[in-house]
Parts: C-alpha cells; sequence; structure tokens
C-alpha cells in the first residue's frame, strides 16, 4: 500500500488560452465539440456527442471503475458521502509524465499530479448536459467529468485528454502544516485579489484554520473566483475591497462591510459549512448597484 503523500496545498494549475477555457460557466454553452467515450479495454466504441460545454475540443474519457465514482458537482453537496476514504490514480494520456491522483473529501475535491508535492483544491462548477467542470482559482478549467461519469483532463493538454482510473483506492492525501500550506495559498489569493481589486488587498483569518487547511484552502479559492465573475458582471466590483477576513462560524456567509470582505465558514459541516462562488459575486454586485 503507497503512504500517504505529503505536499504543500496550492490552487494553481496549467495556463489555459482564454478562447478556450471561458472564466465562467454561463459562457460555455452554445458551443458545439466532439467527445468519444472508450467503453471497454476489448472493445472499444467511438461515439461522437455533440455537448454545450465550450472549453476547447473535448477528449476520448474512460469510465470510472464500478464503486468509486469521480466527483461531481452535485456529489460534493451532497449531505451524505457515498464515496469511500481515499484517492483513485489516473493515467492522464495528455501527460508525458505519468497522471494524477483526485480525491473528494466531503464537499472538498484535492489533486496531486505526479511528481509534484503540491496540493490544488478544484472548485466544481456546474457546467451544460449535466457536466462537472473543476477549476483552479484563476477560473481555468482542470478537469471535466461528464454526466456518464467520463474524465477528460485539461492539466497538460488545453484540447482536454482522457483521463484513465485505475482500479482500487490509495490512502488519502495529506498535506502539512499551515506554515507551509496555506501560506502560500494566502500570498497567491492576496496577489490575485490586489490586482482585480487594482490596489493592495490583505487577507486575515488563515491562522485559524491550521488544523483545516484544506478547507481554508478551498474557501479562498472559491472567493478568488467569486471576485472574479463580480469584476466581469459589474466592472471593477472588487475595487471596493480593502480587506479580506476568512472567519469561522456556524453557518457560512458572506458580508461586505465598509471595504471589509468577510467570509464565513464552518469546516465542522464539511457539506453545509461552505460559501459558494454565487454567493460572493452577488454580494460585491448588489453592493455596486446600490452605490
Amino acid at each position: 500500500m503507497r503512504l500517504p503523500l505529503k505536499g504543500p496545498i496550492v490552487t494553481e494549475g496549467a495556463p489555459f488560452a482564454n478562447k478556450l477555457s471561458p472564466c465562467f460557466p454561463c459562457h460555455m454553452a452554445g458551443m458545439k465539440v466532439k467527445e468519444f467515450h472508450s467503453l471497454a479495454v476489448k472493445s472499444v466504441t467511438g461515439i461522437a456527442v455533440a455537448i454545450g460545454l465550450g472549453i476547447g475540443i473535448a477528449a476520448p474519457a474512460f469510465a470510472q471503475p464500478q464503486g468509486v465514482p469521480a466527483p461531481t458537482f452535485a456529489s460534493t453537496r451532497n449531505q451524505v458521502s457515498s464515496l469511500p476514504p481515499g484517492t483513485v490514480r489516473y493515467d492522464d494520456l495528455g501527460s508525458p509524465k505519468g497522471g494524477f491522483l483526485l480525491e473528494q473529501r466531503g464537499s472538498m475535491v484535492l489533486l496531486q499530479m505526479d511528481g509534484s508535492g503540491e496540493i490544488l483544491t478544484l472548485v466544481p462548477m456546474p457546467g451544460a448536459r449535466g457536466d462537472t467542470v473543476f477549476m483552479d482559482y484563476r477560473g481555468r478549467a482542470v478537469l471535466k467529468v461528464t454526466k456518464a461519469g467520463n474524465v477528460v483532463s485539461y492539466l497538460h493538454n488545453e484540447q482536454g485528454a482522457p483521463a484513465d482510473p485505475q482500479k482500487g483506492m490509495l490512502p488519502p492525501l495529506s498535506a502539512p502544516a499551515m506554515t507551509a500550506a496555506m501560506d502560500t495559498m494566502r500570498v497567491s489569493a492576496v496577489s490575485e485579489l490586489s490586482r482585480l481589486a487594482g490596489h493592495d488587498v490583505t487577507v486575515w483569518g488563515t491562522q485559524s484554520f491550521a488544523s483545516t487547511e484544506a478547507f481554508a484552502a478551498d474557501a479562498l479559492s472559491i472567493l478568488v473566483i467569486g471576485v472574479r465573475n463580480a469584476n466581469g458582471h459589474a466592472g471593477r466590483a472588487a475595487a471596493r475591497i480593502e480587506k479580506v477576513t476568512l472567519r469561522r462560524a456556524k453557518a457560512p456567509r458572506v458580508v461586505l462591510n465598509d471595504g471589509e470582505l468577510i467570509i464565513e465558514v464552518n469546516p465542522d459541516d464539511p457539506w453545509g459549512g461552505r460559501v459558494s462562488p454565487d454567493e460572493v459575486t452577488r454580494v460585491l454586485t448588489q453592493s455596486r448597484s446600490a452605490g
């Protein structure tokens, strides 16, 4: 049995061209691409399926092993997890170096590429026709899981490549202490938020999540995506943000008060304790509309 992997949590995947990776799911609709599904090892049938998801050209995708379904937007919102603890290894056919490990931990989805000590937190976004697109905090597509449960990787190929899951489960991913992982994520979030706002933005409160750093990294990813979307919908909505405070609460909530954007989450409730990018976007656009 493979030992648990260690490495800092980050939230940045491979860069994608803007025309291939829309920043918001609603921009993905209306484009026709072809997708081929590999159904078995001995008998492979190519089926061209027109789908409305505009992320380049969808690649062949392999069916998930029976009993270990790939994570989806719906599964990250369910109140009861049907998945056993652990990771599934995927062979990424678009990568010259191998593949990646994928783990759904409650409402969170974590990914670690072969040969990397970094662990990415992915944000699920509902796509067209029941698909799920997993994005990094910059809004770039990393994976797609189709309604049929097939997986396409955009980690090494902008056009998408099939990801072939291996049978069986490996131990869960493990991450290092706050000083290595969360500080890296906080610095990345500060840099992106400052760029979006057009001035320096500070982020506070991550220290209180040292024992649940994956949850905090997930919250920061959601925060940045929500701010990006608000900027796209209403101009420089992010300009109103001077400070971001991440703190624990019984129920998730987003509040903008006198330049401080407060993100309240509950790590003790892995299913209902998260905010969503849409909530962040709504608060910022409403504030801008109110003047």
